[in-house]
């Protein structure tokens, strides 16, 4: 079992406060703990010797170009969302970010001194696009004190506070999508700060990367499985929310003797969601949770397959994938998941009657009429990546909606601190919205 957010836990650790324009909050991580080299080559040799930090090449903000047709609120001043978004990770640190255990730093995942890869991805990559190498360097050794017991290079998937250790629980093994972020946050890390100091991280990052093709990828449809614990005909299956298509790209471009392989796993994304476009989204442009291969085509699962009985259903996983999904288009060019896009932002649009507070936490793909909720309450985790999606737009309606899901999420509609899981994702929405998300 792997996690999943489908009881979303809201800590309450920090009062909830409005996101506006100018919001103050001067909080920090805390100080900056020994990460705890885990190889030889990455081991300071001696004592500090006192000199000066890398400087940041590619420090916030950025204000990327992005596809020329790509869509930004109006609504809000380059500066107001570039505050928003220095805001609102300082908060986001304060809340999550924990030291406990001595090995480093980690994200508070569910309330009760938890983490799990996914959220230690999401922290590393943060940290990267916001020059935050203290925090970037404790995460990352951090990972290496928990690698998993099959890919040496993974980070095993969930550790829990014990005695004042963090320890492994549920089995020592990845998960994809920590696996994935992980790697892609040292791309990141090598182009910010490079890597001559006491971190390789490009050769690290290409050893994360060397472990994903090897344990996280089925060679004979050359699909990503859930963790590098696959066997038999559990590499059949394909995750949603491991469908990060810009990272593939990158992957590509730094591991360039296996190339043709990552274009495959590429080809295999955009397979899987051109497939639902002729199948049951049709008109959504919606994609399931799980998929399973089934004779030429990628199909949703029926029922449950791995962790709910809407495993086939756009939930707590797939949610992420019109976020996901758009990036290929805004940072790399690349068309081939656009048309799918554009019909989730038409569809999700008319939906809601243009309010995305109307978003709800869920609808049907397979295991009931497509496109109908599941749920009658709305959460982050889906409005935030709807609000990415809404960049693909075009028409008339377009803009506004654009406008309207900016101010859904940085606080007419949510508070700033929600929970772990919506809050990592809004922060990484926030970055790509006010054109900050750029690629290595």
């Amino acid at each position: 079992m792997r996690f999943t957010a489908t009881d979303p836990v809201r800590p309450g650790r920090v009062a909830a406060l409005v996101l506006t324009t100018g919001l103050a909050v001067a909080l920090t991580a805390g100080s900056w703990v020994d990460p705890g080299w885990s190889r030889a080559a990455d081991r300071p040799s001696g004592p500090a010797t006192g000199g000066t930090e890398p400087v940041a090449t590619r420090p916030f903000p950025q204000h990327v170009r992005y596809a020329s047709t790509a869509l930004k609120p109006t609504n809000a001043t380059q500066d107001e969302m570039d505050t928003i978004v220095l805001d609102q990770y300082a908060l986001w640190k304060a809340t999550y970010l924990r030291f406990d255990g001595g090995e480093g730093s980690w994200i508070e995942y569910d309330g009760a001194d938890s983490t799990v890869s996914e959220a230690h991805g999401y922290g590393m990559v943060l940290a990267a696009y916001l020059g935050d190498k203290a925090v970037f360097d404790s995460m990352y050794g951090y990972a290496t004190h928990h690698p998993s017991n099959i890919g040496p290079h993974l980070m095993a998937w969930k550790q829990t506070l014990q005695g004042g250790r963090m320890v492994d629980v549920e089995g020592g093994d990845s998960a994809t999508d920590g696996d994935l972020d992980i790697a892609y946050a040292l791309l990141l890390a090598h182009v910010q700060w490079g890597s001559d100091g006491i971190i390789d991280y490009r050769a690290r990052a290409r050893e994360v990367i060397h472990d994903i093709r090897r344990w996280d990828v089925a060679k004979r449809f050359s699909n990503f499985t859930s963790g590098d614990w696959t066997r038999g005909d559990y590499r059949r299956y394909t995750r949603s929310s491991d469908f990060m298509a810009s990272h593939v790209l990158a992957f590509a471009r730094y591991d360039r003797a296996h190339a043709a392989r990552w274009r495959k796993v590429y080809r295999q994304i955009t397979k899987a969601v051109d497939d639902q476009l002729g199948l049951r989204s049709r008109r959504t442009g919606l994609l399931p949770d799980f998929l399973t291969r089934s004779g030429a085509r990628w199909v949703p699962v029926r029922g449950r397959w791995l962790e709910s009985r809407h495993d086939g259903d756009f939930y707590w996983n797939a949610c992420r994938t019109p976020w996901r999904l758009a990036v290929p288009w805004l940072v790399d060019r690349r068309t081939d998941t656009l048309a799918a896009q554009r019909r989730t932002a038409r569809w999700i649009r008319g939906r809601t009657h243009g309010h995305p507070a109307r978003i709800r936490a869920g609808y049907y793909v397979r295991n009931g009429r497509p496109g109908a909720r599941i749920s009658g309450y709305r959460d982050l985790a889906f409005s935030a990546p709807m609000a990415v999606n809404a960049m693909v737009g075009r028409g008339r309606a377009g803009p506004r909606w654009m406008n309207r899901t900016w101010a859904s999420i940085t606080g007419r509609d949510y508070p700033a601190i929600t929970d772990y899981y919506g809050d990592a994702i809004r922060m990484q929405a926030l970055l790509i919205i006010s054109g900050n998300w750029w690629t290595p």
